[in-house]
This record gives structure tokens, C-alpha cells and sequence, in this order.
């Protein structure tokens, strides 16, 4: 038996320096091409401090325990004190003429690269780990020239208008970038530009049918798991005239099992107020984003307009979300800045009836009218795999008005941010509300009083220093005021909310 392992050890000794002979051969016979790399990148690290961001009734009860409406659980009455590590490299392979391929590899993510993230309940000081340090491609594709145009394939990108729906930066401290895996035409005719795509989000847990949950290997059960987008990109722009025009089509699909929050999340079980049912959250749905972009002397408006028409849950789904921005370029230094918004809620519903027609709408996470608001997931302080900063503006109008001032090395700003509810909790006995946060109803509790609409207002400074033009340090500062509509606890006791507020430093390198 020894012998016999002896001889097929020199056998395949013998196997492998042959096959690696013929590898070298072909490869010595082939001649070399040289490709180009083209490298670019961004290294970025800060650190935030929030205090006094809790809004509860009792700073004790955990998040599960009782429904308190609109509340930050039980460690909201401790500041919040973190820092992010974050390292994006960006190359691109120039094949020939006609083939590029493009990446994005994170190491860490923009999001949640936490100092000593990592580290166990019982660690040592020997070394550390910045939480989830991992490396991965957010996106890998190909861009082909052809005669039609150009073919994009693989995980790209998506960005459009002014990122109400689809968001992706690198400029800045971006944190959700919109991506998706799938294949885009791109063809240009003068000024007209018109992209078909089909994008998938989510392949569901089995290659064939759906599974119950997000379980493998467990039955099979009617529906699909899977999401989608099929769209529609036409585009117009005319530099003479200063102006930009778009219209992006999308019909979107996801089957009852795919569990994907867009922006209803599933129900639990047991509990189906409002007409949705619990463990499915499926739609299809279409939407007509408008995009304008116009430019008159020294002021630049720029609007994003989506509608929707469909179904979510089989029940119809019906809104119109919209933001507007006006910059006014004073002269080489200063610069007003007005943002406004409405992302549509769900109104609440009476004893027995069902919604009719859903109306709620979210936008990206990376649309962020301000520092506090619309930015940190106070919720999520409470847990650490979570996302600290997806709090996207959900149920709300607002309006903020902003003033720039930069020098040649120096930036400064300052804006004032305004917002109440699209919609809130009437607390009429037997009924339910819309809990936002949440994604779904829940039923009003008994003695609950209404719900007012202010969610408050803020005020931000930033301060930046242009060290050259790869460094850059700043300094963020905001104080909000929580409005009443946080006071709503779903009881005849109202929540105990404080004044917020929030510092940062952060450095950002670009090569």
C-alpha cells in the first residue's frame, strides 16, 4: 500500500510538471499584450458624536417589548460615539478601442467600517479589527462600444436626477450607493440619449420556485422570490441652452416571498392591520421619474419628480413624490442654497377597513437634506450590524435654505432645515396607523392620543480645509429640535423627547 502511494505520488508529480509545461509553452508562444490600468480611489475616516437623541417613555423598555409609536429604545438616553474607516479603489482595465471593465472594490464598507467593530465580547489589546473589514466589489462590469451604442454588463452603478430613487456618488461621504446587477444599452443620437436596462436586486433563496421565508432547502410555496427592475432611460441635454431633461421608465417587480422593503416591510405574523398580509410583500408597480435641470444667469434650478401607479400586496399603490433644489451663485464665493421636498405617507385607517390605496414613499438614504434629520438611524445605535445612517426621508415635507461660503482653501456652511408629517396617527379607537419607521400598521392602542405633524427643525455648520487637492479635513455641527410628532407614544402617556446634538471631524483622501 506504501509502495503503491509512492508510485502515484511520482505519477502525479510527474502529471502536474507536465501540464505546467504546456501552460508555459502556450503562454511563451503567445505574444503579450500590455493593458492599461487606470486607478483611482478614496480613503476616509471619521468620527461622530450624537447626544441627547432619545425619544421614549421609558428609556428602559427595549424596542420589542411595547409599541411606544415613534421611539428610540432603551440606550437612547446615552450618547452615540463612533468612527468609520473606509478605503474605495476604482480601477479600470482598458482592453482595447471598444472594451473597458470597471470596479469598485470596497475594503471595509462606506456605512459600517466601525473602529474595533470586530472585536468579540472578550478580546484582548494585542490587536484590533475595524467592523466588517471585508473585501468586496460593489460593482464589476463591462462597457463594450458597438455599432448600437454601448453594451454595459454586470453589477453597475445607478444613479439618476438628483437621487430621489436611484443614488450614487463617490464625491463624498456617500454611505447606501444604489447598484444592481443587469444589462444596459446606452445609444446617443445628438442630444438625445435612450437607455433600456433590466436590473435584478435579488435572486430569491432556490434556483427554482420560491422558498417559505428566506430558508433554503425547506418546501416549496406559491410565488416568486426574486426582484427587479425593467427601465427606461430617455435623456436631452442641450449645453447651448444650459438645460437638462430626463425621463427614466421603471416597471418593478418582486414576487410575495422576496421580502424586500420598497418601502413596506413584511407584516409579523398575526398581525394585519390595514389590509397587508403577514410574510408577503410583493408588488408590481410602475414609475415615471421626471428630471429637469436648468441653468438662467446665476441661479440653477434642478427638480426630480416620480410618480407611481401599481400594486404593493395586491392592494393598489398610488403617489406622486417630488424635490426640488435652487442654487444662486452670488459671485466667486458665496452661494444660497434652497432644497425642498414631500415623500407622501400612508394615512391611518378605522376599525375594520383597509387602507384602499397605499401612498407611501421613501426616498434614497443618501439624500440627506440635514445632519440629524434624515441622516442618523437612531434606532440603530442599539445595534450594531445595522446601518447607523439609513434613515431616509420617509412621511415628510421639507425645506431647508443653506449659505456657502468658499475661499481658496476655506469652506463654510451654514443652513436651517424645516419638516412636518406627511401623515400621522389619529389614535381612533379599534384602527391603526402607519408607522414609518416600521413599514407597516400597527393597531392604535386604547387611551392613545392623536399625533401632531412637526418633526422639527434644525441647524447645521460645516466648516472644510483644503489641504491640496487629495486631502481634504472637515468639521460638522447640527442641533435639532424634535418636533411633537415624536411625543407620540400610541398611549395617553406622550414620549419624552430632548434637543440633539451631533458633531463630527472627518478626513477624505482622493487619488
Amino acid at each position: 500500500m506504501i509502495q503503491f502511494l509512492r508510485v502515484s505520488a511520482t505519477v502525479s508529480k510527474t502529471v502536474v510538471a507536465l501540464v505546467l509545461s504546456l501552460i508555459l509553452t502556450i503562454f511563451a508562444s503567445t505574444p503579450a499584450h500590455a493593458l492599461d490600468l487606470d486607478w483611482h480611489g478614496q480613503f476616509r475616516t471619521e468620527t461622530n458624536w450624537i447626544y441627547g437623541y432619545s425619544h421614549a417613555q421609558y428609556l428602559t423598555t427595549s424596542f420589542s417589548q411595547l409599541d411606544q409609536g415613534y421611539f428610540i429604545p432603551s440606550n437612547g438616553n446615552s450618547p452615540a460615539s463612533f468612527q468609520n474607516l473606509f478605503l474605495r479603489l476604482t480601477p479600470r482595465v482598458i482592453v482595447n478601442d471598444n472594451i473597458s471593465i470597471y470596479s469598485n472594490i470596497w475594503f471595509g464598507t462606506p456605512d459600517r467600517g466601525i473602529f474595533g467593530g470586530d472585536q468579540t465580547a472578550i478580546s484582548t489589546v494585542n490587536q484590533t479589527n475595524t467592523g466588517n473589514a471585508m473585501l468586496s466589489a460593489s460593482t464589476l462590469y463591462s462597457e463594450v462600444a458597438t455599432d448600437f451604442g454601448t453594451l454595459v454588463v454586470g453589477r453597475m452603478p445607478l444613479n439618476w436626477g438628483l437621487g430621489v430613487v436611484w443614488n450614487t456618488t463617490t464625491d463624498g461621504f456617500d454611505r447606501l450607493p444604489s447598484t444592481a446587477d443587469g444589462i444596459r444599452m446606452e445609444t446617443k443620437l445628438g442630444a438625445f440619449k435612450f437607455a433600456p436596462a433590466m436590473y435584478k436586486y435579488r435572486a430569491g433563496s432556490n434556483y427554482g420556485g420560491a422558498a417559505a421565508g428566506t430558508t433554503p432547502n425547506v418546501t416549496t410555496v406559491a410565488g416568486d422570490s426574486g426582484a427587479a427592475d425593467y427601465s427606461l432611460a430617455l435623456t436631452y441635454n442641450n449645453d447651448d441652452e444650459q438645460m437638462d431633461l430626463g425621463l427614466l421608465f421603471i416597471r418593478r417587480l418582486a414576487g410575495m416571498q422576496a421580502g424586500v422593503i420598497n418601502p413596506f416591510a413584511i407584516m409579523p405574523a398575526g398581525n394585519s392591520p390595514g389590509g397587508f398580509t403577514p410574510g408577503m410583500s410583493g408588488y408590481a408597480y410602475n414609475m415615471w421619474d421626471f428630471y429637469l435641470k436648468k441653468k438662467s444667469g446665476i441661479v440653477t434650478v434642478s427638480a426630480e419628480v416620480p410618480i407611481v401607479t401599481g400594486l404593493v400586496a395586491n392592494n393598489p399603490y398610488s403617489t406622486v413624490a417630488g424635490a426640488v433644489k435652487v442654487d444662486t451663485q452670488i459671485d466667486d464665493h458665496w452661494k444660497i442654497k434652497l432644497n425642498a421636498g414631500l415623500a407622501p405617507g400612508q394615512a391611518s385607517v378605522a376599525s375594520g377597513n383597509t387602507a384602499g390605496t397605499y401612498t407611501a414613499f421613501t426616498f434614497h438614504p443618501d439624500y440627506r437634506p440635514g445632519l440629524l434629520m434624515f441622516n442618523y438611524n437612531y434606532r440603530n445605535f442599539s445595534d450594531k450590524s445595522l446601518s447607523p445612517y439609513n434613515d431616509p426621508v420617509a412621511n415628510a415635507q421639507f425645506l431647508s435654505l443653506g449659505f456657502d461660503f468658499n475661499s481658496s482653501k476655506w469652506s463654510h456652511g451654514m443652513k436651517w432645515l424645516f419638516a412636518t408629517a406627511s401623515k400621522t396617527a389619529d389614535a381612533t379607537a379599534g384602527g391603526a396607523y402607519f408607522n414609518s419607521l416600521d413599514g407597516y400598521y400597527k393597531a392604535n392602542n386604547a387611551g392613545a392620543v392623536a399625533q401632531s405633524k412637526g418633526l422639527g427643525s434644525e441647524f447645521d455648520y460645516s466648516l472644510g480645509y483644503d489641504w491640496d487637492e487629495s486631502l481634504k479635513v472637515g468639521l460638522t455641527m447640527g442641533l435639532y429640535f424634535p418636533g411633537n410628532f415624536y411625543t407620540f407614544s400610541n398611549s395617553a402617556t406622550p414620549n419624552v423627547t430632548k434637543t440633539v446634538f451631533g458633531s463630527g471631524l472627518n478626513l477624505l483622501v482622493k487619488f
